[in-house]
């Protein structure tokens, strides 16, 4: 209706159906929005803390490679294909924030001599080589990337960390990745726990492996595979090492 040059709106009856529509679709924005705020102000708050990570030399390890393919899944992922994706993707967010990123292998490899008879010693080398990356470079942190499998229970999931029993370092940082990992990934209540292990063992400096997940469980084994979980994943282990630098430094 028109008067005087002025429109007046009309106001329609929605049907109460379509209310409910509208309301579902608003609430559902607001979430996705919130998710947004929220995930660009974490981005930030762990940016805001990455200058502690300048100059730090951190050699990240892609757990298996070569003949050693790791764990498997039913659904066909492969433990050394996984690891290398996501260990890029850790050192990709650690070199942005000023870090030294030594990776211990960047393609499907094995780091053992070809002439070392039987799989074991060449797992005994290829493991001792990994060690020995950090240790000669000085290192600040060696963080160890795998994938679990518990083929007896498939309801079992979630990432959890390791330390070696004895080094209070190690076990800071990785009680600093799993509280992360926890926040951030918000599928695991699993807590870090001390085991004695060969690069742990070995290690100089502080170290600590990541199972990021099990591939024995069908819905997790399916999230290992997709990039934009692996970026997740990367990224909450990243923000880990660098609250554990912050921490150091107070």
């Amino acid at each position: 209706m028109k008067k005087e040059g002025f429109l007046l709106p009309v106001f329609t009856r929605l049907p109460k159906r379509s209310y409910w529509l509208v309301g579902a679709f608003i609430a559902v924005l607001g979430f996705l929005v919130a998710g947004l705020i929220s995930g660009s102000l974490e981005r930030r708050s762990i940016e805001a803390l990455s200058r502690v990570m300048v100059n730090r030399v951190v050699v990240v390890d892609p757990g298996h490679g070569g003949i050693d393919p790791g764990a498997k899944g039913s659904g066909g992922a492969v433990e050394k294909e996984i690891t290398l994706a996501v260990a890029n993707k850790l050192a990709d967010f650690l070199r942005q924030s000023g870090a030294r990123v030594i990776l211990t292998r960047e393609t499907d490899t094995m780091l053992c001599d070809p002439d070392t008879s039987g799989l074991l010693a060449k797992k005994r080398q290829d493991l001792s080589r990994r060690v020995n990356m950090a240790n000669e470079n000085k290192a600040d942190a060696f963080v160890s990337i795998h994938v679990n499998s518990y083929k007896s229970d498939s309801r079992q999931h979630g990432a959890q960390t390791f330390s070696q029993p004895g080094s209070e370092e190690s076990k800071e940082l990785s009680k600093s990745i799993q509280a992360e990992v926890i926040r951030l990934l918000k599928n695991t209540k699993r807590k870090p726990k001390e085991v004695d292990y060969f690069t742990g063992r070995e290690s100089q400096i502080p170290s600590v492996i990541v199972e990021i997940g099990f591939v024995s469980n069908p819905e997790e084994e399916k999230l290992l595979q997709d990039p934009g979980y692996q970026t997740k994943v990367a990224f909450s282990v990243y923000a880990g090492i660098v609250k554990y630098f912050a921490a150091s430094r107070e």
